[in-house]
């Protein structure tokens, strides 16, 4: 399966096909608006020859700011580059946005479960951003013996929309979407697990280095900051050319102690025991020796995991990526969906749901069709037998008649399920779920079978939980006169779990409205 992975920075784009997790192409692309001067230059495949974000790449762009939508056209035509470059056919698109377009915050809490420290930043960031599901994660940070720290990384829905809407332009489909930190964490995964305090990894791209403090299960630190960019050292003499690359190695290494400077005194206890460089920038191998000179530590070139590319690392945070999607460990984000706003669990809530729906509509479909069809038998067995004589024919037979009337009642007893549905959707206490749900119709009544199941936790009590959850069948509109519940608590993976079933009756459908 070829997988697309396409990388977004300040000036820069990058782009790799994965072949099930085997690098097959990879390609940057710079791009950087057109001056006064240079309104008939070619906009693409134009080396540059002056100050640049890459003057050695022939994969440059030049755009128009006062153009509109001046990205799109930018996008179309590295998009239509790419088509170009790779014969195969692309399964799936996937994007890693810019870090200036992700909100990364830090919270202390109290030592918590990630699943509950999970709820409460979120109810931070939708009180925040005003969305009521806003794609968010978290990771871990420091800890010591009271509290945690977690680093949130949100994306507002609708950056993802635009995004999604800006690649359909294109007539590509992006299949998911991540972030910088995310792909990095990815890259070192075969690693963390050996991290004892943490790993520092300098990407360095076209003026700008990201910084990421790893450790074992998380992040400790990101920075992002720019440095001098390069300049065309095409037409210098060999001398200035080795000044200027000697230029640009000090810009580099100036910003990276400015940065390890602000993660030391922010993090004194952690010290950073390896650090690793990468990116797009020439000269990493220069960079790397003044750094382990410099900080005292092994500094090894990325990627952890070598991927046998030519070019690996300079495309560290793709082949991250492309390698967590092919064994289903990649965090993307995504708008709300349907299932978000229903507590079922998905995929027992789809077979619920559907069931239930499939069984509703063939019993109206045969009961209407029954319907219809007795009445107008006893229509036609109503009918004169001659017009002549005037002469009526008996009334309709007494097993018509009795089917009639028992349709009749069954119709009057229909129970509509979607307001159950909805009540259960928006009344479900946090923690309890719904297992089971069964209609039964017996002697005129209509009665349900539910079945909860509930997270049990030392900061819930079991009698807390079942009166939440019989408050809301006691305040149904759509339910009465129930039985008490069953209660049974059981261990499971070394969980407890309270499992809570009731059978009520439920109001029938007012034929008379």
């Amino acid at each position: 399966m070829n997988t697309l992975i396409i990388d977004i920075r300040e000036n820069c784009l990058r782009a790799v096909l994965s072949n099930d997790g085997v690098l097959e192409y990879c390609q940057s692309f710079d791009f950087e608006p057109l001056s006064v001067s240079d309104t008939d230059a070619p906009p693409v495949e134009e080396p540059a020859a002056k100050n640049v974000p890459a003057a050695d790449n022939p994969y440059l762009i030049y755009y128009d700011t006062e153009e509109k939508n001046s990205w799109n056209s930018v996008l179309k035509q590295i998009i239509k580059q790419i088509r170009s470059d790779v014969t195969s056919s692309i399964d799936s698109v996937h994007l890693i946005l810019p870090s200036d377009e992700v909100t990364i915050e830090t919270h202390q809490l109290p030592k918590m479960p990630q699943a509950d420290a999970l709820k409460l930043i979120g109810r931070k960031i939708s009180a925040e951003s005003k969305e009521e599901y806003p794609p968010f994660t978290i990771l871990r940070g420091t800890s010591d013996q009271k509290t945690q720290t977690w680093c949130s990384l949100y994306i507002p829905t609708t950056t993802l929309r635009d995004y999604h809407k800006l690649f359909s332009s294109c007539r590509m489909r992006l299949t998911s979407i991540t972030t910088s930190i995310n792909a990095m964490l990815d890259a070192f995964r075969s690693v963390r697990e050996a991290i004892f305090n943490a790993h520092a990894v300098f990407e360095i791209q076209r003026g700008f280095i990201e910084a990421f403090y790893i450790s074992t299960d998380g992040i400790l630190h990101f920075q992002r900051l720019p440095y001098a960019a390069s300049t065309d050292t095409s037409e210098m003499s060999a001398e200035d050319a080795e000044k200027a690359q000697k230029q640009k190695i000090f810009k580099i290494l100036n910003s990276i102690f400015s940065i390890n400077a602000h993660y030391q005194s922010a993090h004194p206890t952690t010290p950073v025991q390896m650090a690793w460089v990468c990116g797009l920038e020439n000269g990493l191998d220069e960079v790397a020796s003044a750094l382990k000179e410099a900080m005292g530590i092994e500094v090894g070139i990325a990627p952890a995991m070598p991927t046998g590319h030519s070019e690996e690392s300079s495309y560290v945070p793709l082949a991250g990526f492309a390698s967590a999607l092919q064994s289903n460990t990649a965090t993307v984000y995504s708008q709300a969906d349907f299932f978000r706003r229903f507590p079922l669990r998905k995929t027992s809530g789809v077979i619920i749901y559907a069931v239930t729906a499939c069984v509703a509509l063939l019993a109206v479909t045969l009961t209407e069709r029954g319907y219809r069809k007795l009445q107008k038998q006893v229509q036609q067995s109503r009918q004169p037998l001659d017009p002549k004589s005037g002469k009526s024919t008996p009334s309709a037979s007494t097993a018509y008649t009795k089917n009639l009337e028992t349709l009749k009642k069954l119709t009057s007893r229909q129970f509509v399920f979607y307001n159950l549905f909805r009540e259960l959707a928006t009344n479900l206490p946090d923690g309890v779920f719904l297992e089971n749900l069964e209609y039964h119709l017996k002697n005129d009544k209509g009665t349900i079978d539910l079945t909860a199941l509930a997270v049990l936790d030392d900061k819930v009590a079991e009698n807390k939980l079942l009166t939440r959850f019989m408050t809301l069948v006691d305040q149904s509109p759509t339910l009465k006169s129930h039985l008490e519940p069953g209660i049974t608590v059981f261990n499971k993976d070394k969980q407890r779990f309270m499992k809570i079933t009731i059978t009520s009756e439920v109001n029938q459908l007012d034929t008379t409205k």
